[in-house]
């Protein structure tokens, strides 16, 4: 049986404990305190590692010890991921490090002798001071458990099952070579590097995100005018018109609309043709046929309408020129894969890769979402490999229109999410348009308010990293994260075809994900999908990454920082705790983390701020005034301050200059001026520029007084305004860009 055909079977079978019953000793198979005990019930190791071990260590030297690990460490509770993560890492070593020992059988594995030398590069020089690092840890981690278990076992039991444990490492026989802290602390210093590149641009990309999306957005209407004014039989093809952009107009965009016949055809590309290619065009045969002409839209130039000022064009367009979206990169001659490789990692895709590794940072996994629609016919080839070809043969870009529009939406929505709550990726998968998942609050209006109107607030109801029973966390959302949620279920409506009423496609989740299993029995109208598809990690990421492409970030050594929502995250807590003052036991609940410890690390501050805090230091003890450290608030106190809260402030009510998304009574002593659990609202500007001027006559009279520490207060209260005055300007002018109508003008068709 072929490798491939054993493994379709792998994936159509059920897969349970039982399918490993004579593929490993009979004394594993029923092993005491794991699932496989008679005489007791112990959590099961779930069908995903045991289709693992079947694919991959079946037949091995070491599946026996692997079974029983893998037994052992899900009857302790441990994690789907985390055990199927440790038998991928002991899987993939032992299949390289046996062979490398000469060895046959694991009854020759001496852990001391062999570890120290494969963490000293005598093994596998290939391998990476990573990879090496990973394995001891998975290593030492898994041993320890199993030894553990070995030991619980009557002194019987115990011979029966030594030679199916793996040794434990002795700590004096990998002294002065265990590197873990060096390079936990190596990849700690690379994250602080890019967080500290994106925090100060951290409000600037959220207005860009939204510009870039408008932009694209006026695209799609363009297109959709110039369609209309196609000609039932083609005949007016191509169609040249342009439109302008900016208010007032600042540039002019030019375009094409082409069909398969009229661009083939066209004394420009001809040449470039195939005599066989222009015979079937002209006599309208295979992909050439009436319905295989579709029209598609090619980006010419961008011209400046203001003396001056260069032209921005499209973003993208370079995408496409070089081809690069999808799986492109890794498609074509040497020459041109290579050219393609050296581009992407010039602007940073491909970080954690060598030039001599392909990388695709555009590819989303799933059909027809950031590449051209790829359906086969009957003959002539897909619509996707015509549009390759005639992207070569071209020097404008051709631009799939719909989705790219689809792609920039899903960035959009992501990268508000992201920084606005700080929620993690997978999270973010999991949000739904269900009653269970979206949750609309109203609540009346506070007494005596002027507008007496029921306030109405939004939830999302998430299941976050860590939370082993089944209990959903709420995320505060604001109205600018419902109104791109109204919009990309608007998009996947139009996509889908839906009738008004009709509800979204109710998908899997992504059965690759590591979490899959905790919603494998659930399908959901996820927000998320796209051809029928929930998407992945990959598929957002790349959606993020189109949609900011060129918005060039750098850590302080010059190397490019490209946007993923792990850095968006790290970029949200530095920039709550150290830009907008949070303390950092609210930031660790935004983010959902248990640990302070970890917190403090996602929100470690940046150099640049080291150094102004410092100059601020100096100048505040110039003045001779006593500094005390700061210390962290205890849970008693939270308690006490949220008794103090129920008053209903600070919790998804209207503060000043907007309204508090967060589910919780506020911890943060009610300081909303610029906050990161608020939603600015431009409309109550004046709000924020009351507070302003208050505060600079506060400052004014406590400096004239020689009160340092009030007027630094007062400075900082300033700054903050200035903050968000600026953050709801940005508002305003993306919404303002938002609703800017843009009317196409056509051009007359040249003379054949």
């Amino acid at each position: 049986m072929s490798n491939t055909k054993r493994a379709k079977d792998l994936e159509q079978a059920t897969i349970s404990w039982e399918s490993l019953k004579g593929k490993i000793a009979p004394e594993i198979f029923q092993a005491p305190k794991t699932v496989g005990d008679l005489y007791g019930s112990w959590p099961p190791v779930h069908e995903r590692n045991i289709r693992y071990l079947l694919r991959n260590a079946d037949g091995k030297a070491w599946m026996n010890h692997l079974s029983l690990m893998a037994a052992v460490l899900s009857a302790r509770r441990l994690d789907v991921y985390t055990v199927e993560l440790t038998l991928r890492m002991m899987h993939s070593r032992f299949a390289a490090l046996l062979p490398a020992l000469g060895l046959e059988t694991m009854d020759g594995w001496k852990v001391d002798l062999h570890l120290s030398a494969y963490l000293k590069g005598e093994l596998l020089s290939q391998d990476t001071e990573y990879m090496r690092f990973k394995f001891l840890q998975d290593y030492m981690s898994a041993t320890k458990h199993v030894k553990n278990w070995l030991e619980a076992l009557p002194l019987e039991d115990q011979q029966m099952y030594r030679p199916y444990v793996l040794a434990l490492v002795n700590p004096l026989a990998i002294e002065g070579l265990d590197k873990r802290q060096e390079i936990e602390q190596q990849q700690r210093q690379r994250r602080k590097a890019e967080t500290e590149a994106v925090v100060p641009h951290f409000g600037p990309l959220r207005a860009e995100a939204h510009f870039r999306y408008n932009r694209l957005m006026r695209l799609r209407q363009a297109y959709q005018q110039a369609l209309k004014k196609v000609l039932p039989d083609h005949s007016n093809l191509p169609l040249e018109f342009s439109y302008d952009e900016g208010d007032p107009p600042v540039e002019r965009l030019f375009f094409k609309l082409w069909g398969r016949r009229s661009f083939v055809l066209d004394p420009e590309h001809a040449e470039r043709y195939t005599r066989s290619t222009i015979e079937k065009a002209k006599n309208r045969r295979k992909g050439f046929t009436d319905e295989r002409n579709v029209v598609f839209l090619e980006f010419i130039k961008a011209e400046p309408l203001v003396e001056g000022i260069s032209p921005e064009g499209l973003w993208f367009a370079d995408l496409l020129r070089v081809g690069v979206l999808g799986s492109k990169p890794r498609f074509g001659s040497p020459e041109e894969v290579r050219v393609k490789q050296v581009w992407l990692h010039q602007w940073g895709y491909g970080e954690d890769e060598t030039l001599n590794e392909s990388t695709m940072p555009f590819s989303t996994g799933c059909p027809g979402l950031l590449t051209w629609p790829d359906e086969k016919k009957s003959s002539g080839g897909s619509l996707g490999q015509f549009m390759d070809e005639a992207q070569k043969r071209t020097a404008g870009a051709l631009i799939p229109v719909e989705t790219l529009y689809a792609a920039a939406t899903f960035g959009l929505l992501s990268i508000d999410l992201v920084t606005s709550t700080g929620m993690r990726l997978n999270e973010l998968q999991q949000v739904s348009l269900s009653p269970q998942c979206l949750i609309r609050l109203v609540d009346e209006p506070p007494p005596g308010a002027k507008d007496q109107s029921p306030r109405i607030r939004y939830l999302l109801r998430l299941l976050p990293k860590g939370e082993r029973t089944e209990t959903l966390h709420n995320y505060g959302i604001g109205r600018e994260s419902v109104k791109l949620i109204e919009r990309t279920a608007q998009m996947l409506c139009e996509y889908y075809q839906l009738h008004s009423g009709e509800a979204l496609p109710r998908v899997p989740f992504d059965p690759r994900h590591h979490r899959q299993h905790r919603f494998e029995q659930i399908e959901a109208p996820y927000l998320f999908q796209y051809n029928y598809q929930h998407l992945g990690d990959r598929a957002i990421h790349a959606c993020m990454r189109f949609l900011m492409h060129g918005m060039v970030f750098q850590d302080s050594q010059g190397k490019p920082v490209v946007l993923k929502p792990h850095l968006l995250r790290h970029a949200f807590a530095t920039y709550a705790v150290h830009v907008e003052g949070m303390p950092i036991d609210l930031v660790a609940k935004w983010l959902q983390q248990k640990s302070l410890e970890v917190t403090k690390y996602y929100s470690e501050m940046p150099e640049y701020m080291q150094l102004e805090q410092h100059s601020s230091f100096v100048a505040r003890l110039a003045t001779q005034i006593n500094v005390r450290e700061a210390i962290l608030r205890s849970p008693e106190e939270i308690r006490k301050q949220a008794e103090e809260a129920r008053r209903r402030v600070g919790t998804l009510v209207p503060v000043c200059g907007g309204e508090c998304i967060l589910d919780a009574y506020c911890p943060n002593q009610f300081d909303c001026v610029h906050c990161p659990a608020k939603a600015p609202d431009p409309e109550k500007r004046y709000q924020v520029e009351e507070k302003k001027r208050w505060a600079q006559e506060r400052f004014t009279y406590y400096e004239q007084e020689g009160l340092v520490l009030e007027a630094e207060k007062m400075k900082q209260l300033l700054r903050a305004c200035e903050l968000e005055l600026k953050e709801m300007e940005m508002i305003v002018a993306y919404r303002k860009d938002e609703v800017h109508v843009i009317q196409i003008q056509p051009r007359p068709k040249r003379p054949s």
